[in-house]
């Protein structure tokens, strides 16, 4: 199978892509319905489950055991109709039978008539759901119109029968073949059949997410630190292992970027610094009164500037290994780095965060850098920090810009028009954005009402340790797994 690179060009369509409106049903269905896929087809595979046993019990109801009931109820009719007619005779042998003996004998049937042993009748959903079968077929073969059955199951299986015709008095009826009746067995199958296949397909599920769980971890592994492990393609699924062949074909492909790019930063460093060296090395050796000495000084100054800020946006830190920084350390050495600018900062108690410190360094320094440029001092700095995030503020007291032209300035060779004639490239906010995006951070630039432009950095804070020693724990695992899934 060939795996061909995706055309940049293919990623200038994501934002509009973005920013497509969901319909009212698909915000619906996104309420409803689990947010995880393992949880989606356990959902799914358990209604089918449901429904078979639904449609296995109403198989059985219709097929087995309503004819049964029905055709018990016809025995049941013919036994009241002999016992209700006082003109009915039966001999056996040329003798005179005493029906209610026999009957009582022969098939346990009798005619009580003690108001002592009247059953005490009582409500029942799962009984009353049959006898109501077997009161309907008693009342159409006797022509009556209402029988009462009472099912009795303890302390043996008994059918209580009366109709309107018996004064009150009722008919019993032994059900000595309901004794082997087991209740726990049906319990267990309506309840062990879907529990037995929810832990079958949870093990099902889980086979087919370790893949891509290595997935996530390795596409994860590449945002933090630039590296990735190779996938495996000679197991599992076939679709699996052709999604593992194209994420190391990206990775590949990467990888060769990346090379190219240290190569053409060895280049750029190298091979334009040093004609622009001996160009200014020339421009000031003629004249003070050559009128093109300035010019050409300002273009090399412009030339080797605008290279700087190539090489810085290109240089965007995701090789720095993170370590600890102090926020308000790293501050403190850009202000003296900035003297004797106007800078106010008022330290404030931070937590020590793992950073790229000179990428960061970097970023707050474009800021200062865009602040001096293009507004007016003072510039203030601030940090502070909750338990989420730390937010790091540089401001200025210029003009500041349009709100219509903030979100562009962050895009690559992008300036504003009062930065035409200042030297620099248009790469200075582009590089913040890109090292804020390396540390999972967000940049948000607006005006200030008080005047000028201020731009925050948002940080996000790593978990304390006794979160994490509690995920490690199972309880936590399983807490943690809980939560992922609903």
């Amino acid at each position: 199978m060939k795996l061909d690179p995706i055309d940049p060009q293919e990623f200038t369509r994501y934002a509009a892509y973005q920013e497509k409106k969901r319909t009212h049903w698909e915000r619906f269905l996104d309420k409803v319905k689990p947010r995880s896929a393992a949880m989606r087809t356990t959902v799914l595979v358990l209604s089918v489950v449901f429904f078979s046993l639904f449609m296995s019990l109403w198989f059985f109801w219709r097929t087995l055991y309503l004819p049964e009931i029905q055709q018990h109820a016809r025995y049941l009719a013919l036994e009241l109709e002999v016992l209700n007619n006082p003109e009915l005779r039966m001999f056996h042998n040329n003798a005179e039978v005493d029906i209610e003996a026999w009957l009582k004998n022969r098939v346990g049937v009798e005619y009580v008539t003690d108001p002592k042993e009247y059953p005490s009748v009582r409500e029942k959903v799962i009984a009353e759901f049959f006898t109501n079968q077997i009161e309907d077929k008693l009342s159409k073969e006797l022509k009556i119109d209402q029988a009462t059955v009472y099912f009795q199951f303890k302390p043996s299986p008994r059918i209580w029968v009366q109709t309107p015709e018996m004064n009150g008095n009722w008919v019993r009826e032994p059900l000595k073949t309901y004794a082997n009746y087991s209740p726990e067995l049906i319990f267990v199958w309506l309840l062990g059949v879907p529990l037995i296949s929810a832990a079958i397909i949870l093990t099902l599920v889980r086979q087919l997410n370790r893949p891509l769980k290595r997935l996530q971890d390795a596409a994860n592994s590449y945002s933090r630190n630039g590296t990735a492990p190779y996938l495996e393609t000679n197991h599992g699924p076939q679709e699996i292992r052709e999604v593992n062949q194209a994420f190391n074909h990206m990775i590949y492909t990467l990888d060769q970027t990346e090379r190219d790019r240290r190569i053409m930063l060895a280049g750029i460093s190298h091979d334009l610094r040093t004609p622009l060296t001996r160009i200014r090395l020339s421009a000031e050796m003629m004249p003070d009164d050559d009128f093109l000495k300035e010019g050409l000084i300002y273009d090399v100054e412009d030339m080797d500037a605008i290279l700087n800020q190539f090489i810085s946006f290109m240089r965007d830190g995701s090789d720095e290994e993170p370590q600890d920084t102090d926020i308000n350390m790293l501050l403190q050495e850009l202000i003296i780095q900035f003297k004797p600018l106007d800078i106010r900062f008022t330290p404030q108690q931070l937590p020590v965060i793992q950073a790229r410190s000179l990428s960061l360094k970097r970023l707050i320094g474009n800021l200062i850098n865009n602040a001096k440029r293009y507004g007016a001092e003072p510039i203030e700095i601030s940090a502070q920090a909750d338990d989420e995030q730390l937010l790091i503020s540089v401001a200025d007291h210029g003009e500041g810009i349009p709100a219509d032209k903030i979100a562009d300035l962050m895009q690559p060779f992008v300036r504003g028009n009062d930065a035409r004639t200042v030297q620099g490239s248009g790469l200075g906010l582009a590089i913040v954005k890109r090292i804020v995006d390396i540390h999972e951070g967000q940049l948000f630039i607006h005006n200030r009402a008080q005047g000028g432009l201020e731009a925050v950095i948002s940080l996000p804070l790593k978990k304390p340790q006794s979160d994490e020693v509690l995920n490690s724990s199972p309880l936590g695992k399983i807490k943690q797994s809980l939560s992922d899934r609903f």
